[in-house]
């Protein structure tokens, strides 16, 4: 009987139990794996780092540097051009993108440079181009300027407007330019 008894003991009827000593040696072997995994993996790292810092050696080193931002007290947008602070001023008003828009340019700079004068008034110019002024641009379709309009929300401007403006109130519309080139005079 004793026999039998060996023989369904599943400890010893397995061929691949091992002792103590069999165990311990498999989970040396995984772990000497793993630590060889690390270690080639710790290499890899350590050459595509290495790689990166030869190559980026020779590029040139950009540092930022700040500048102080400026503010353009001659730029408005629509919603401002009735409340400048001035008592009178000229406001042009004109699309930015406007192939002719250099030549509006020299107007206002050429106005500009007068401002020693004792009878200077100041000129704004408005950006047609500019987001918060494309809903005012061309409205109806027809390039011209609405010289009835007394407030901001019945504002709508052609290609090239000059605006004279004394307290608070449009008093001249000129959209021809030799008419606003004669006027900045």
């Amino acid at each position: 009987m004793s026999k039998k008894i060996a023989k369904e003991n599943p400890i010893i009827k397995s061929k691949n139990a091992k002792g103590i000593k069999g165990n311990s040696s498999e989970e040396n072997s995984e772990i000497k794996k793993f630590i060889i995994i690390i270690i080639v993996l710790a290499l890899l790292v350590g050459a595509v780092y290495g790689l990166t810092l030869l190559f980026s050696n020779d590029k040139e080193e950009y540092t930022f540097v700040p500048t102080k931002g400026e503010i353009n007290y001659d730029k408005v947008i629509v919603g401002t051009i009735l409340n400048r602070p001035e008592k009178e001023y000229f406001v042009m008003v004109y699309d930015s993108t406007n192939e002719d828009a250099a030549k509006y340019d020299g107007l206002i700079s050429q106005h500009m440079s007068k401002s020693s004068e004792k009878n200077y008034i100041n000129i704004y110019y408005c950006d047609l181009n500019n987001k918060l002024n494309k809903d005012y641009y061309n409205v109806n379709n027809d390039n011209k300027s609405n010289k009835k309009a007394k407030e901001v929300s019945e504002f709508d401007f052609g290609d090239l407007t000059l605006l004279h403006i004394k307290n608070g109130k449009i008093t001249e519309y000129l959209e021809d330019y030799k008419t606003i080139q004669e006027k900045l005079k």
